[in-house]
């Protein structure tokens, strides 16, 4: 089996949900997921053969979502299913659940160490993982700094403000 036969089997297993968004994503995520490692040197069939048969992933993917259906979440998400080492949740989100992933609109997801963002045209920025935490504490600090910045800019107007408040009530009171 290649990977378009592949593609074509797991689409047609997943559409018993009905929802054509749900199928389209839960596609591309697999594309996804095998044209990346392709990229990284493996074999469509060592791949492939990782992913395992195509109609139980497509099974495992509508238990779960009915399940989710089944535990009182809305009809606009989509449960949760994992293969292949990613989580998929809902929103098109991608995540590694052994390494705390995060969320994003258009598929953001951990992976060997580093942090995928899916753009919302499909490119695919890699960042490794710790240059992402370093970035987000620098611009914790950034934002903390800049806001003391303007807390102590403003002090002299709020100063002024005071005074001139204090000279107005000293002179309203006793002129």
């Amino acid at each position: 089996m290649n990977k378009v036969e592949f593609i074509d089997m797991l689409r047609r297993h997943i559409a018993d949900v009905g929802d054509p968004a749900f199928i389209n994503d839960t596609v591309i995520y697999y594309q996804d997921y095998i044209d990346t490692a392709i990229r990284k040197g493996r074999s469509e069939e060592d791949v492939l053969s990782e992913l395992g048969d195509p109609r139980l992933i497509a099974k495992s993917i509508v238990a779960s979502r009915d399940e989710a259906y089944g535990s009182g979440q809305d009809a606009g998400s989509y449960g949760q299913a994992s293969a292949g080492g990613y989580e998929y949740s809902s929103g098109g989100a991608y995540t590694d659940p052994n390494a705390g992933g995060s969320e994003g609109r258009y598929g953001s997801f951990i992976y060997d160490g580093r942090f995928h963002l899916r753009t919302k045209r499909g490119r695919d920025i890699s960042l490794p993982l710790g240059l992402v935490k370093v970035g987000g504490a620098a611009a914790a600090i950034l934002l903390l700094i800049g806001a003391g910045y303007v807390a102590v800019s403003l002090l002299p107007v709020i100063g002024f403000g005071i005074l001139a408040l204090l000279i107005y009530r000293f002179f309203k009171d006793n002129f």
